[in-house]
């Protein structure tokens, strides 16, 4: 072979100079130069010769002994290829240093493939014994690879070019199966972090061989996820049951081990981030607990945490009386579910009612709004203090009727109410709202407007307070209050700052776990929108006011689908918003889901990282060859189905690689 591959005679001296070793001077030595150098015809490691090569593809000859040497050749395993220095003149000679790394996608026919068909047919005919020659002619076959790009060195250090700038005859070049020693170097070389962490395993195929597992680490710089001057996003792709989940705890864990980690936001549908879980035996949670905290609608005590003496997680509730907007927002969204459909039409204004927390009342220099604010708010109180939703101790309410009424209520005995020298306090504690309201509903029922009048002539209460009156009289003719007990459940006293303590969390590097395993869909998203908003208003006024800096947050979405919908046209929609703005702001996310094609165009478009498992749609495997880098592994994509096995791109990375995700193993918990 070495014979056939001999210099022409116009290059003869220059060879035998090449033979002393003095052309080494004429070349630089670099890392690829020296990964180049060490591939000869004489390597166990040669995988075949070149038919043809242009910018897109190239076609290998190859012949059994060599593909046995190499330990095999999956579809889509790289192979690189480099001018031979046999076949090159002077001036091109640093040609050679240069590697083109390829990605194997099919066989193509040989040019005398017809002439071995033949061959074939009558052997097979005949039952006969080959020959050896026979056998050795029909060991020859020839492969199709799709060129990735060419591997060169830069000031000593490897850098890397999506294509190849020029090429030379076919003849010129050789290619070989690289090490794993080698594909690891060069794979993980466009890694800058000083300490990049590794994923998982390069993977070639399901069906176990030595090509296919090389042991070649994949590894990822953290910041791919979290973002350096604006935020990332992640997109996991992939059926039921196919490895997102894990993958998820992969990123966390690894953004978790990384020097001075972002905050992160994990909502979990269904504990297994946050609790002690057989499946993993133990949890992402408890691995990192030392600087992680978490919130549940209800936490629920597992016996390897106790054993642990790990604390409870915070109560995911709300207290109505701050969180009102929220709250009532709650309410609205769960009303259908859990009062059967049923709408009594005194409840609609309270139903379309968009109430603003105490924290953003109007100033009580403006009277007549902070008085009205107060008035629709107090009946508000009361009517929760009726429903049964405890507050906190010595919580009072501005309270404030023309002087007539203030006087009659004074002289009630059976009106609970605070007096201070014969006057109706200004401020009334809440447990003392119903009994106030009860006493004033009556006086509005019996004298109307001759009590209660207004300077301009419109009514003194409002319909939406009208209908509250109407349940606060308590005479049997409404139940209203009864209709708002069962959302007492997810009220706390406790918990007003709630959402701004997640953001806090968050944004002070802790990471936060959201469970919400036994709520149902609607108040999930009732909770997870609140807390995405208050999380994008403060990253917001952090880089208004100058003092955003390094800070990142990380959020994670499952079902993102439901999310990020493909018609985004709800412009107010804060998924909406996180998804267009949020990268400005240093809010990064990692989504999954089982769909590409519901998903948001404008996302998708603007997503850095990808983890797409198995996908087993004709339409979601199209939405993939979409995507370049991918279009040579779409197939597969729809053909493997091993958990964890994924087509992976992140900004480390110039190339898709087939990957392995590692197992999460929390075996320090």
């Amino acid at each position: 072979m070495q014979k056939s591959l001999a210099a022409n005679p116009v290059e003869a001296d220059f060879q035998a100079e090449m033979l002393k070793g003095d052309v080494e001077s004429l070349v630089r030595h670099g890392p690829v130069a020296a990964i180049a150098r060490h591939y000869l015809l004489d390597s166990t490691r040669l995988l075949g010769l070149l038919l043809k090569l242009d910018y897109e593809e190239m076609h290998i000859a190859t012949c059994d002994p060599w593909k046995r040497k190499c330990g095999g050749v999956p579809r889509n395993s790289f192979v690189v290829a480099k001018v031979s220095s046999a076949h090159v003149t002077v001036e091109d000679k640093h040609f050679c240093d240069r590697i083109i790394l390829a990605r194997v996608t099919d066989s193509v026919p040989t040019p005398v493939a017809g002439e071995a068909l033949n061959m074939l047919f009558e052997v097979h005919k005949a039952q006969a014994v080959m020959d050896p020659y026979t056998m050795k002619e029909l060991q020859w076959s020839a492969m199709r690879a799709s060129i990735v790009g060419t591997f060169y060195d830069s000031e000593d250090a490897i850098a890397f070019g999506n294509d190849v700038d020029t090429f030379f005859a076919a003849h010129a070049y050789e290619v070989y199966s690289p090490t794993a020693e080698d594909l690891e170097a060069l794979i993980n070389s466009f890694i800058s972090s000083p300490v990049p962490l590794e994923i998982g395993r390069l993977r070639y195929t399901e069906t176990p061989s030595a090509a296919s597992e090389m042991n070649v680490a994949i590894k990822v710089d953290p910041r791919d996820f979290i973002g350096s001057s604006y935020g990332q996003r992640t997109a996991l792709f992939g059926k039921t049951r196919f490895g997102k989940s894990n993958t998820i705890k992969i990123i966390a864990d690894t953004i978790l081990r990384s020097p001075n980690p972002p905050g992160q936001i994990i909502f979990d549908p269904s504990g297994e981030y946050t609790y002690w879980n057989e499946q993993d035996g133990g949890s992402l949670f408890l691995l990192h607990r030392q600087s992680a905290e978490r919130y549940s609608l209800a936490p629920k005590t597992v016996p390897q945490e106790t054993a642990l003496q790990v604390k409870s997680p915070r109560l995911l509730k709300l207290n109505f009386y701050e969180s009102v907007s929220v709250g009532h927002n709650l309410i609205t969204s769960l009303w259908d579910e859990i009062n059967s459909g049923n709408r009594p039409l005194y409840l609609v204004p309270f139903l379309e009612w968009s109430p603003l927390d105490p924290s953003q009342a109007p100033p009580a220099a403006q009277k007549s709004d902070f008085n009205h604010y107060w008035r629709s708010m107090g009946m508000w109180f009361g009517v929760l203090r009726l429903a049964g939703f405890q507050h906190r101790p010595g919580q009072t309410v501005p309270v404030d009727f023309p002087a007539s009424v203030k006087q009659q209520l004074v002289a009630d005995a059976q009106v609970k109410k605070d007096v201070s020298n014969g006057v109706f306090g200004t401020k009334q504690p809440v447990e003392n709202l119903p009994s106030i309201f009860r006493a004033v509903a009556h006086l509005w029922e019996a004298q109307g407007s001759q009590l209660f009048s207004t300077s301009s002539g419109d009514p003194y209460f409002n319909d939406l307070e009208q209908k509250f009156l109407r349940i606060l009289k308590v005479d049997g003719t409404v139940a209203g209050h009864t209709y708002i007990r069962p959302f007492a459940k997810f009220h706390d006293p406790n918990g007003s700052d709630l959402f701004r303590q997640i953001s806090n969390d968050a944004r002070n590097g802790v990471t936060v776990f959201v469970e919400m395993a036994r709520a149902n869909e609607q108040v999930r998203r009732v909770l997870s929108e609140r807390i995405c908003q208050q999380v994008l208003a403060d990253m917001m006024n952090d880089f208004s006011s100058g003092t955003l800096g390094g800070k990142f947050v990380v959020m994670y979405f499952e079902e993102a689908h439901t999310l990020f919908r493909a018609d985004d046209k709800d412009l107010n929609s804060i998924y909406n918003k996180i998804a267009k703005e949020g990268a400005k702001f240093h809010l990064s996310m990692v989504y999954a889901t089982q769909s590409m094609t519901t998903l948001s165009p404008d996302l998708l478009k603007n997503t850095e990282n990808f983890f797409i498992a198995h996908l087993d749609d004709d339409r979601e495997v199209k939405e993939v060859t979409r995507k370049y880098v991918f279009r040579d592994v779409a197939e597969d994509v729809q053909r493997t189905q091993s958990k964890g096995y994924v087509r992976m791109i992140t900004t480390s990375h110039r190339f898709a690689l087939p990957v392995q995700i590692h197992k999460f193993s929390p075996s320090n918990t």
